[in-house]
């Protein structure tokens, strides 16, 4: 499973690809990390498929299923 809600109310769980240099130096997996869901709220209440994280400025996505 690639998106999980660990707190509907609170959090999202978003994933990413590693990146090339991350494969190089054999970090390939895939990565996980927890975002506010505020964060992934559009204006309207829908949810975005796409953040970009402010701590590493690489983009998590979440699944659409």
């Amino acid at each position: 499973m690639s998106f999980i809600y660990s707190d509907p109310d609170r959090s999202v769980t978003a994933y990413r690809k590693p990146t090339p240099s991350e494969i190089r130096f054999g970090n390939g997996a895939t990565h996980y990390k927890d975002f506010p869901r505020s964060l992934w709220t559009k204006p309207n209440g829908d949810l975005k498929r796409w953040i970009v994280c402010v701590i590493d400025g690489l983009r998590y996505y979440r699944s659409t299923h």
